[in-house]
């Protein structure tokens, strides 16, 4: 499933405040905050955070709170290398631009990242999935997602933390913590170079989904530390962060100051909240492991798959995900018929899938057991008409079932006036649709035109070799 890098800080919420504690404190650091407060601000904060390459902030005249909140940069940072456990390499520039230098500089990332070709194929996979609309304009709807509420970022290419007027407030506590998020990143940066995750990898989104979880988790789990200077030992709490920051409704969407987000599609949003809340648990499993030390070690021993995100003992045990391969099924399906592209939809992937028509705890619990995938969209030329190839794995032959049976109620409810054979217990067909269990292997054929072999396509399918991937 295409995946899309947040790329702002949005204007945090005030912080509630510790009855007696003092605004702007004489130390500079953050007062310590009552864990649901912290969780919601958190969210607010972290809810879509990025890093950014850009040009050098030029010379210009800096507002008096910004340029407050920069002279503050060198003492936060010194306060989250303690508190992360990594020494301060070399310092980190700091700056100010216009919000609306920021929006065009954002804009030029977020297309610099994807050519239009590329775009234009993320958005017909979507389109394939019934994530989005047909008529959704992809691009110009994620640029208002990710100019939303610019506040300040980090710049990998250059080093610099940059903040706009957005971010300051009359709460000098939402600044700093904010702020301490971003120079985690620098951190980050000065030891694990985070330039080497600019550039998404081809043909695997969900491994990227997994990498930005880890940088955007670690993040997020050291600003929290940071918010309660130390105080909180993160280790020992009995609930995890992501489930805290659901039931705290830290989550929930302002429709006055996040419009573009409320209004967005469920899937688009989940993508983008997912490396912050579910990365904050999969850090917390490290953390709880071995420290911070764990947490860093995992930059160079990276998660493989959102599989092991979500379930951070699989990650630990080495349990790798099955490399799928497809053939070229253009000769299958006919002299107009093109290869538009080709991605992993991982277990995430398969849950938002799901959960788009049926109950999210279902789609949750038949998503678990995932094993490997990969999907190929063609498109007829003459008509725009879109075929989805998925060819799935799965741990096991009733982690498969338990698939099948959710993707065909799934497919149901996407085409309820269409009449489905389900004669046999693993296969359900129907007009341009055809889905078949075989073991631990779900094929989903969609959109497929008249006059396709269906079965002799699964059958080239299923004889493709499958293989673990390393390390």
């Amino acid at each position: 499933m295409p995946f899309f890098r947040p790329a702002q800080t949005p204007q945090p919420k005030p912080f509630p405040r510790r009855q007696g504690a003092k605004q702007g404190a004489a130390s500079g650091r953050a007062q310590p905050l009552s864990l649901r407060g912290a969780l919601r601000r958190l969210a607010i904060i972290a809810l879509a955070l990025a890093l950014v390459s850009s040009a050098p902030a030029q010379r210009r005249a800096v507002p008096p709170k910004v340029a407050a909140a920069l002279a503050e940069t060198n003492a936060i940072l010194r306060d989250v290398a303690r508190l992360r456990e990594l020494p301060i390499r070399r310092p980190v520039k700091s700056g100010y631009r216009s919000r609306k230098e920021v929006e065009q500089f954002v804009i030029q990332d977020f297309e610099s990242s994807q050519t239009p070709e590329e775009l234009a194929a993320q958005s017909k996979m979507l389109v394939a999935l019934a994530l989005i609309p047909k008529d959704y304009s992809l691009r110009e709807e994620m640029i208002r997602l990710l100019t939303e509420q610019i506040a300040g970022f980090y710049q990998p290419k250059t080093g610099e933390f940059v903040l706009t007027e957005s971010l300051v407030s009359d709460d000098p506590d939402s600044q700093r913590i904010a702020i301490a998020h971003e120079l985690t990143h620098a951190l980050q940066d000065q030891h694990f170079d985070l330039r080497r995750f600019e550039k998404p990898a081809k043909g695997n989104s969900d491994r990227d989904v997994a990498a930005r979880a880890l940088i955007e988790g670690d993040a997020t789990v050291a600003m929290l530390a940071y918010a309660f200077d130390g105080r909180l030992d993160i280790r020992k709490m009995p609930l995890s962060i992501g489930a805290l920051l659901e039931t705290s409704g830290a989550l929930s969407e302002d429709p006055k100051k996040t419009p573009a987000l409320v209004a967005a599609p469920k899937a688009l949003k989940q993508l983008l909240l997912f490396p912050y809340a579910g990365g904050a648990d999969f850090v917390q499993a490290l953390l709880r492991d071995g420290g911070w030390a764990r947490v860093s070690r995992a930059f160079t021993d990276l998660p493989e798959s959102t599989e092991q995100i979500l379930h951070p003992e699989k990650y630990f045990a080495r349990e790798r995900p099955v490399a799928v391969a497809l053939p070229d099924l253009t000769d299958a399906l006919g002299d107009d018929w093109r290869f538009v592209t080709d991605d992993v939809q991982g277990e995430l992937g398969y849950r938002l899938i799901l959960g788009k028509f049926i109950d999210e705890k279902r789609a949750k619990q038949a998503a678990q057991g995932w094993g490997g995938d990969r999907s190929a969209l063609y498109e007829r030329r003459s008509t725009g008409q879109l075929c989805l190839i998925q060819s799935t794995r799965w741990d096991a032959a009733a982690a498969a079932q338990a698939f099948f049976s959710a993707y065909a109620e799934r497919t149901q409810r996407r085409f309820p006036r269409q009449d489905f054979d389900r004669s046999q217990a693993d296969l359900m067909a129907g007009e341009g649709v055809y889905i078949e269990r075989r073991g631990a292997k779900v094929f989903i054929l969609e959109g497929l035109p008249s006059g396709a072999d269906a079965r002799a396509i699964v059958e080239r399918l299923s004889k493709r070799d499958d293989h673990r991937r390393n390390f």
